[in-house]
Order: C-alpha cells, then structure tokens, then sequence
C-alpha cells in the first residue's frame, strides 16, 4: 500500500466512523425505541449496514466485503462461531455461582432453549445490520492499513460502542440497571474483547457471516438467560454478568488472544513451507 492508498483508507476510516455515529445520535430525535420501534429507532438500527454500503457504492469498492459466507471452507469456523460465545457464558455462570456472585433461579431448560431459538432469528437480521458494518467495512480497512489486531480492536470497539449509546438504557440485552458512570467503561472493555475475536476469525475467513452468526447467537442465548433466570448478589453484576462482567470479558480476550497466536504460527509455518 502507497502513501495515497493509505491516506485514502484512513479517510475511509474516519468517515465511516464519523458517519454511522452521527446517524446514531440524530436517530433519537425522529422517535422510536426497541420497545416501540419507530423512524428513528429504525434508522440507528440500520446505521451501520446503510453507512458501509453507500459508502461503497460512492467508491465503487466491493472487492473485501466479505459477503460470500463459504461454509465449507470454513466449516470449523462456523462451529466456534455457533458454539464459542454459550460455552463462554456458561462457564461465566459456574464461576459466579461457585464465588458466590450468581445465582440461578428455577430453569426450565426447554422452555429456555424455546425462547432463545424464537429470538434467534430477530437477532440474526439485527446482527446483520451490525456487522456488515463493523466487520464488513471498519474491520477489513483497519486490515488493510497493517494496524495489529489490539489496536484495531480497540478502534472498532470504540466506534462500535459509541454507536450503542444513545439507546444504551433501553437496550435491555445489554444494560440491566447498573450505574452508568460504571457501565460504559466495561461496555467499551467487552466491545473491545469481541472485536478481537470477530476480527480474528473475519480475517482468517474473509466473510463477516461468522461475526454475523456468533453475534447472533449470544443475544439470543445470553439475552433470555440473563433476563428471567440469572441473578447477582448486591453490586457484583461487574463482575459476574455472563454478558458483560469481567470474568466474561477475560474469557473472550483469551479467546481471541488463542486465535490470535493460532493465526501467526500457520502464517509463519506457510512462509517457511513457501
């Protein structure tokens, strides 16, 4: 890459970044919220797939969407994508319980697995609208300049965190009823961690589907869970949360932190195969 071509993918960057957060926080004046969806609400929701395809079609650039979900290749892939996020969750939960921080009310396991399967779908369109923004056009530009994967993480987590803001105390699969002045600086911390697995394994793939499908998965499971059955002893959610605490957090960093060094090693062993 010459010194345009990256001048040109840094202002890419930036206005992308720029842009999808300014429809964000208009959005709210147009009216709407996830329990009334209206206008506004709408066009939040879809800010950051709108955003990335204008501007691609505005540059005539298609060429490292990543579109094409290539199943087969990637087969193991979508299993860690499908599986990765619940099993992470769920040792969140063992771990809250056996400190003494969670707890669990009566659970029903097939009325559960009913509810998030029902949700699943809502949350598929709604993560499509997401990522075919963050990790269909941030994550690859990010790629493309040679930025390592933390500090593009750190990059995407911020644009991507800052866009959840303005509806952030309605969200209810993502914000309970702690403080915020607590709350915003681990959203942006478990932003951070995912963007480092989606943008490990959208890089080893070269399809957002994964990210479409992992991010999926864990509102639809992790959303009901959290709602109706999970509870927190007295000002502990930081750090028992299964979507957000910090044992979740440290679980999703070593996580992408494994995929991450997994990456390097194959790069380096396929150079000296080469």
């Amino acid at each position: 890459m010459n010194d345009f071509e990256r001048q040109k993918a840094i202002l890419l960057i930036v206005t992308f970044s720029i842009l999808v957060n300014v429809v964000a926080w208009v959005s709210p004046l147009l009216g709407g919220s996830p329990a009334s969806p209206g206008l506004g609400f709408i066009l939040w929701g879809t800010a950051p797939l709108l955003v990335s395809l204008i501007m691609r079609f505005v540059t005539r650039d298609w060429s490292d969407l990543g579109g094409k979900p290539a199943i087969r290749k990637n087969a193991k892939w979508y299993w860690v994508s499908l599986l990765a996020i619940p099993i992470i969750m769920a040792l969140t939960l063992l771990i809250g319980i056996l400190i003494s921080v969670s707890s669990v009310s009566e659970f029903p396991m097939g009325k559960y697995f009913l509810t998030s399967l029902t949700a699943l779908p809502i949350f598929f369109i709604f993560a499509i609208f997401e990522e075919v923004g963050w990790r269909g056009y941030l994550s690859p530009k990010l790629d493309a300049l040679g930025i390592n994967r933390f500090m593009a993480s750190a990059i995407v987590a911020v644009v991507w965190a800052t866009w959840h803001l303005p509806y952030i105390r309605e969200l209810t699969w993502v914000y309970s009823s702690e403080e915020l002045v607590t709350f915003i600086p681990r959203f942006y911390l478990v932003c951070f961690a995912l963007s480092l697995v989606y943008g490990e394994i959208r890089s080893i793939t070269g399809t957002f589907w994964l990210a479409v499908l992992m991010h999926a998965v864990g509102n639809s499971f992790g959303h009901p869970l959290a709602a109706e059955y999970v509870t927190f002893a007295a000002g502990t959610e930081y750090l028992g949360s299964i979507s957000n605490g910090l044992i979740f957090i440290a679980f999703v960093v070593l996580l992408g932190v494994v995929i991450y060094r997994w990456r390097l090693k194959k790069s380096e062993l396929s150079k000296l195969s080469a």
